[in-house]
């Protein structure tokens, strides 16, 4: 793990007590605390909000609701420009930038009067900052670091997400009891400020390539047989451009299952506390119910991270979204609040793979080095799809007095969701894949992997031959019996040439 000639070097050390530290660990600290600080405020904070704040200004659910779609249609488009910027410079910047504003955002929220200063407040200046700061950021710069545990570490930044749900809805509920909505805000926003910005500034680097590393830390060769791994190798160093992603099948059919699988997630974040109250539970109820999500989540990430690493993520992707489907059945029916408990807890658990399974998806059919740009095709338009969750939800209630047709609609759409990732096909590498300005290191020609079928899989080093062999193996999220030719690529798992 020591720094080649010419490499950037590392603000920590990677060496600690005589025993050597991955640094790439200590970028999964920072993306867990900004994870907690942006998704898990944004997502597990402001239902808790909507009932003093509709009191108080005399809105709507829907009125609410729309600031959400407003939000989630907004970040669409900034992510867009975002993902090229994010494979270049990586997220340090970003995320920087983005606790910066949205700390602002959120003292901002505090101070609103009327619908269009929420609206312009909470879909303009917080959704600006909470992209540079959330989860795409994070999750991206994470991957770019890790491959075979690449799972195991998404989850473990998708845990601050848990634990922002088990601290922020009842000590924002107490806040707000004590104090007021508006003075919670504000301490939501100073608190960004302090635990993202320092960190962030200190610790986010973008690829470890660029500081003389490997992925993961250390050369492992995929296990003879082992089509998960293989598989993983040959897509990791392969370069997409918007073109060549867009011409894709395998962008469209996951741009459609994960908007339908974020349509109801959103929204049930932002009407599940108001639904709690509205059953009979007192607020304090209703957000330690609430808190079942961060409960289950933290309980259940590490677990759907061992997972992704060991099967293909697609099969571990549609458990997920019977899960979720599941739990808001149970939600709708649960007629005492113990079993409201559980409820909340089965959804958690789905919720739990949520942020681990779909990054490791998108990493899985489209490696890691044009992760950003490959993400940021797909995020206007799954925002899209996704946007009109929590105004369904609002106009539900506010039509019928009830979620019921809400809770329907988001059945449906997880078990479609959950169908469609099972039918999306790898997609097939373009033709010319060239490595990564600052990408891996140049590998030695001659390295091969052994495949099933006894073919050996050319790794980095062939891609400097100007004709770039095909081999023939078998794709592992392909039915039994299909096979698919496959470009080699990148094995990240070679170590650089000292």
């Amino acid at each position: 793990m020591a720094l080649e000639r010419g490499s950037a070097p590392l603000p920590l050390p990677t060496t600690v007590g005589g025993r050597t530290v991955y640094y790439g660990w200590y970028i999964v600290a920072v993306a867990f605390i900004s994870s907690m600080m942006s998704a898990g405020i944004q997502a597990y904070g402001l239902g808790v909000f909507v009932t003093p704040m509709t009191s108080e200004l005399g809105w709507s659910r829907t009125d609410i609701s729309l600031g959400q779609t407003i939000s989630t249609a907004f970040s669409g488009i900034v992510g867009l420009f975002m993902g090229g910027l994010l494979d270049r410079r990586g997220g340090r910047a970003l995320t920087v930038w983005g606790a910066l504003i949205a700390g602002a955002g959120f003292i901002l929220l505090g101070q609103v009067q009327n619908l269009w200063q929420y609206y312009l407040v909470k879909g303009g200046v917080l959704t600006l900052g909470m992209a540079g700061m959330g989860g795409m950021v994070a999750n991206v710069v994470v991957s770019n670091w890790f491959v075979r545990r690449r799972g195991q570490a998404i989850a473990i930044t998708a845990m601050g997400t848990s634990v922002a749900a088990i601290i922020v809805p009842s000590l924002a509920a107490q806040m707000i009891d004590l104090f007021g909505w508006r003075t919670a805000w504000a301490v939501l926003g100073v608190a960004v400020w302090v635990l993202v910005i320092p960190s962030a500034a200190l610790v986010m680097r973008r690829r470890p390539e660029d500081h003389g590393l490997v992925p993961d830390g250390r050369y492992v060769a995929p296990r003879a047989g082992d089509r998960l791994a293989a598989q993983r190798a040959a897509v990791d160093g392969i370069r997409w451009t918007r073109g060549q992603a867009m011409r894709t099948p395998a962008l469209w059919m996951l741009i459609l299952t994960f908007g339908l699988g974020s349509m109801g997630f959103g929204a049930m974040l932002l009407h599940l506390i108001p639904f709690l109250t509205d059953s009979g539970y007192t607020r304090i109820e209703a957000a330690g119910a609430f808190s079942m999500l961060g409960v289950s989540g933290l309980i259940s990430k590490p677990i759907w991270g061992v997972i992704a690493d060991r099967i293909p993520s697609r099969f571990a992707a549609a458990a997920e979204f019977l899960l979720l489907a599941l739990g808001i059945l149970f939600i709708s029916i649960a007629p005492t609040l113990p079993l409201m408990y559980g409820a909340i807890f089965t959804m958690g658990v789905g919720v739990g793979g949520i942020i681990t399974l779909q990054e490791t998806v998108w990493a899985d059919y489209f490696g890691r080095l044009t992760l950003g740009t490959v993400r940021a095709v797909g995020r206007p338009f799954t925002i899209v799809s996704s946007a009109g969750g929590p105004v369904l939800a609002g106009l539900a209630y506010d039509l019928r007095n009830s979620y019921e047709v809400a809770f329907l609609a988001f059945i449906a759409a997880y078990l479609v969701a959950a169908v469609m990732i099972v039918l999306t096909p790898t997609p097939r590498p373009p033709r010319s894949t060239h490595a990564a300005e600052g990408g891996a290191a140049a590998l030695p020609a001659l390295a091969a992997l052994e495949v099933p079928g006894g073919a050996p899989m050319p790794l980095a080093g062939d891609l400097s031959t100007s004709r770039r062999p095909v081999v023939r193996r078998r794709d592992y999220m392909a039915p039994p019996g299909a096979s698919r030719s496959v470009s080699a690529a990148r094995d990240y798992m070679q170590p650089p040439q000292r």
